[in-house]
């Protein structure tokens, strides 16, 4: 059925302003900006990234950070001052292999200082001996009579087998044993079955299970409270403490702030050397410039990196030895093995980088605004500064922010195979190599560590796919 036109009336039939722009104009950085602010994923990344470098500056310091007898913050490479009740201090060996342990969340089952261990009958019942030779010669299997008559103990720990430890009604700690000679079962004190030597006194520990080998060793599963065990009730370390008792709390946060900076470091390097390599040699491509300095990459680029790496790095030890022996107890190593790290990570990594904008610039130096600056007399130094360059830098900073993980990975590869950082520096690679040492006895000195890398790597990439979709003028 036809409308007739005489329903219609035409409201408005002002023309005057048809051609002006009612809308605000809008930036290329400017729509960059606001796409990434969209996209959830990369701003979940970049909080998290600027969290972690937040927490590398205040998580070191006074007040975040804990504080040793005499009021000094702890410090990544010595160990904790602290004093027992008595105002003594405690011996840097009772502080090592701590587990983490943090206020509030103990009382939750986690952080609570207890840890899952497997050792020996003989080192839970008999302890760590002291070394003499007395005590040498009486740890011989034919001298089980003698030593336990020594330490003054009933059992020498390979003649019986533990079935159980519990707390009676009346609070005393028994121990349920099986005396391998007569089959018979026995229950007598904890305390008296142990030698003065044992760590694990009663309260210290809940005995999981026990259990003999395949060479005929009793081995015992404990839950044990390393704090309890050194005597250590009021102090806190919230991530624990490594072999050489230094809290890997404040090394956690400066191995964050090493690996950023190793990063960073060897990205302007990388960048700074192949964008003007790579700038240089597609602005004369075709040329014998060109072929000359690709030939060389390919060249550099055939070598293998880790070779180089390895060789570089061995330059430090020479050097090291080379100070020691001018300047004796000179502590400048760790920096200058820092310096060569990075400097080890950036032989070939700018290779890439250069072949990337070589390729763009050979896009863009035949286009036509390239053409018309030139034609206007612009030298060859301001159409590559001023033309060239910015129209490739969306694609730098994409590839320079996915670059920054790899650099990562390759600190802590490289430590973890003994060629990195040495002790007591730290960064997230030493702290995953000591985690790695230990793991049996405290897995949380590895897993802490590699969760907070694997979380940085994880939000520099998302942050790396947002920028990729926010720069790409494709999808505006």
């Amino acid at each position: 059925m036809a409308v007739s036109k005489d329903k219609f009336k035409l409201v408005n039939h002002d023309l005057s302003n048809i051609d002006n722009i009612t809308t605000e104009s809008t930036s290329f950085w400017k729509d960059a900006r606001r796409r990434l602010k969209n996209n959830k994923a990369s701003m979940i990344g970049f909080y998290a990234i600027l969290f972690l470098i937040v927490m590398s500056i205040i998580g070191p310091i006074s007040p975040i950070n804990q504080k040793n007898a005499n009021g000094t913050v702890f410090k990544y490479d010595h160990a904790p001052v602290l004093n027992d009740e008595n105002g003594t201090e405690i011996p840097k060996k009772d502080i090592a292999f701590l587990p983490p342990r943090v206020p509030g969340l103990e009382k939750l089952g986690i952080f609570d200082g207890h840890a899952d261990i497997e050792i020996g009958t003989f080192d839970l019942i008999i302890g760590k001996l002291p070394k003499t030779d007395e005590f040498d010669e009486l740890k011989k299997p034919f001298k089980r009579k003698d030593l336990i008559e020594k330490i003054q103990i009933p059992y020498h720990p390979f003649d019986i087998n533990i079935i159980e430890i519990y707390e009676n009604d009346s609070n005393i700690w028994m121990a349920k044993i099986k005396v391998k000679a007569t089959e018979e079962i026995k229950e007598l004190p904890y305390e008296e079955l142990i030698s003065e030597y044992s760590k694990f006194r009663p309260g210290t520990f809940v005995l999981k299970k026990s259990e003999i080998d395949e060479y005929g060793v009793e081995m015992v599963s404990l839950n044990a409270d390393f704090y309890a065990i050194q005597n250590i009730k009021e102090r806190y370390f919230w991530f624990g403490t490594d072999r050489l008792a230094l809290d890997n709390w404040t090394r956690l946060w400066i191995g964050v702030r090493v690996s950023l900076i190793i990063a960073l470091a060897s990205l302007i390097i990388d960048f700074s050397i192949g964008i003007i390599y790579g700038t240089i040699a597609g602005f004369y491509g075709g040329t014998r410039v060109d072929t000359i300095m690709m030939r060389i990459t390919e060249i550099l680029g055939s070598i293998p990196t880790l070779v180089l790496m390895i060789i570089f790095l061995s330059i430090s030890k020479t050097i090291g030895s080379f100070i020691d022996g001018i300047l004796p107890g000179h502590q400048g190593l760790p920096t200058i093995r820092l310096i060569i790290l990075i400097l080890a990570m950036s032989l070939t990594g700018w290779i890439g980088v250069s072949r990337v904008v070589r390729a763009q610039i050979l896009k863009l130096r035949e286009r036509e605004f390239v053409l018309a600056s030139r034609t206007l007399g612009a030298s060859k130094k301001r159409l590559m500064t001023k033309h060239l360059f910015p129209n490739i830098i969306g694609q730098i900073i994409v590839m320079a922010t996915f670059s920054i993980p790899g650099a990562i990975f390759h600190e802590a590869f490289l430590t973890f195979i003994g060629i990195g950082l040495p002790i007591p520096m730290a960064s997230l690679g030493v702290l995953v190599k000591d985690g790695y040492d230990a793991i049996q006895t405290i897995p949380s000195m590895l897993w802490i560590p590699a969760i907070i890398m694997s979380i940085l790597m994880l939000s520099i990439n998302l942050l790396a796919n947002g920028l990729r979709d926010a720069l790409d003028p494709r999808m505006r």
